[in-house]
């Protein structure tokens, strides 16, 4: 990592929140961190690992990149540092859906330990929406009871998601979108080279997500992503062989998750035109319908693996039929 990612860009409140409660003495022992996915709440958890375990020396979220701490939490090899989440499937490399009951059963090990130089153990868990039940309660009984100087960060999605009674144990950080200027701080750094003008089609997309945002621009998908808006700008007439070039150049790059990222931003842009209905009290179940099979179209071709090529061709089809 360069000495930049030691700095955190964004999410100033929530750090101030968690530095005057560890400061003052009063550190809650279990944080929730709540937010749309892809805007830093795992860096977050990074960070304030990196800060507590360092015994609150300077500014969270601005460690020095050569401090010990800072560079064994970044390799995540801190002795007193565990993060679980989602495993990776040995057999594609992808990512498994759920965390498992056996990962969470880990924490109560680790935390059976004793702490290096009688300090503090983080304990970060990822993704919670992806916990089963099972690992819910095995989670649930730390939460309840951890040991002293226990610090469990668990960054999720959908707080909902999770039992009652884990919520109801931990401070809840409510995460915004990265706002603007911290967006293209982010990616100026990600990306110096890359003209302004990208950098700004790239904020506009992302919603406020810099997750999102560097997928778009690692899947190359921003010259794809033109080409299919001049084609619906071009609706109700299609050129069927341009169509055809651009699901023939998705489908090739099906595998670096263009086709992921390209139906997202399609499923987006129908969102728009469907609060553009909502709101001028037209044609809004035609819109609605669209939108939903739209969605219902493109997700079965990604998850059963079926023929993205035409699976996007019928995409564009139907929205044809009812513009």
């Amino acid at each position: 990592m360069s000495e930049a990612g030691f700095h955190l860009v964004g999410h100033d409140d929530a750090m101030r929140e968690v530095q005057t409660a560890f400061l003052s003495g009063r550190m809650h022992h279990a944080w929730l961190i709540a937010g749309i996915e892809g805007i830093g709440k795992a860096t977050l958890c990074k960070h304030i690992a990196q800060w507590v375990l360092a015994g609150g020396q300077g500014d969270l979220g601005k460690l020095d990149p050569q401090h010990r701490v800072a560079r064994l939490v970044e390799a995540e090899t801190h002795p007193d540092m565990l993060i679980v989440r989602r495993p990776t499937d040995e057999k594609t490399g992808e990512m498994k859906n759920i965390i498992p009951v056996d990962d969470a059963r880990k924490v109560a090990l680790f935390l059976h330990k004793t702490a290096t130089q009688d300090g503090w153990r983080v304990v970060i868990i990822d993704e919670a929406q992806a916990l089963n039940r099972q690992a819910q309660n095995a989670i649930l009984k730390i939460v309840e009871e951890p040991p002293p100087k226990t610090l469990i960060l668990i960054t999720v999605t959908t707080p909902a998601i999770l039992l009652p009674t884990i919520r109801s144990r931990c401070r809840v950080l409510q995460l915004a979108p990265l706002e603007v200027p911290h967006m293209r701080t982010i990616l100026h750094r990600a990306a110096v080279s890359l003209p302004q003008a990208d950098i700004d089609t790239l904020i506009e997309l992302s919603g406020g997500s810099i997750g999102f945002a560097l997928k778009i621009l690692d899947s190359e998908c921003l010259p794809l992503y033109r080409e299919m808006l001049q084609i619906l700008d071009a609706m109700p007439q299609m050129d069927v062989a341009r169509v055809h070039k651009l699901a023939d150049q998705i489908a090739r790059k099906a595998d670096a998750e263009s086709f992921e990222v390209l139906t997202a931003l399609l499923i987006d842009r129908l969102r728009q035109a469907t609060h553009e209905q909502v709101a001028s009290k037209g044609r809004v179940d035609t819109a609605l319908h669209l939108w939903d099979k739209t969605r219902a179209t493109l997700a079965a071709a990604d998850y059963a693996n079926l023929d993205k090529k035409l699976a996007f061709i019928n995409a564009m089809s139907d929205i044809r039929a009812v513009v």
